[in-house]
């Protein structure tokens, strides 16, 4: 059953990727919202999925690996998620959600980092809960303003 936590809590295997699992990751769901989800219903069901798996498959994996490995990598599918969601799809806009997210998710300022020490896998999810969200807030305050100054 373990390898089914761990295919699941790596995303198919990114978490072992040598260098920078979580970037790789990140780039992966950059991708997958960019080609397969035009929807904001889908990208809340994914979102709200992802983040009840990934609690429960981290706390799983957290048991045996030790608290928030590297290898655990479906918490930035969630942070990812948030960080675009209903975001306009322009290249722009997801390349700079996505530098957001991962210096917040990097740097952790507060409460990220108070986050993670919570237990059960709800640690592991919710730092990138807390970085999207701060990457979101950025994002979308830069969608408005590039759009305000695009329309003058």
């Amino acid at each position: 059953m373990f390898v089914f936590y761990a295919v699941i809590g790596t995303l198919f295997g990114l978490g072992f990727f040598p260098v920078a699992p979580a970037t790789l990751a990140s780039v992966v769901i950059c991708l997958v919202m960019w080609y397969l989800v035009k929807s904001i219903l889908v990208s809340i069901v994914l979102l709200t999925l992802l983040f009840i798996i990934g609690v429960w498959v981290s706390g799983k994996i957290e048991k045996i690996w030790g608290e928030d490995d590297r290898r655990i990598v479906i918490d930035e599918s969630v942070g990812m998620i948030i960080t675009l969601l209903a975001v306009p799809h322009k290249v722009l806009f997801f390349f700079i959600g996505f530098c957001l997210f991962r210096f917040f998710d990097i740097v952790k300022p507060y409460p990220i980092n108070e986050s993670q020490r919570l237990r059960s896998g709800c640690g592991v999810v919710l730092d990138d809960v807390i970085a999207g969200m701060y990457s979101s807030i950025i994002l979308w305050l830069f969608v408005i303003i590039h759009n305000a100054v695009k329309s003058i």
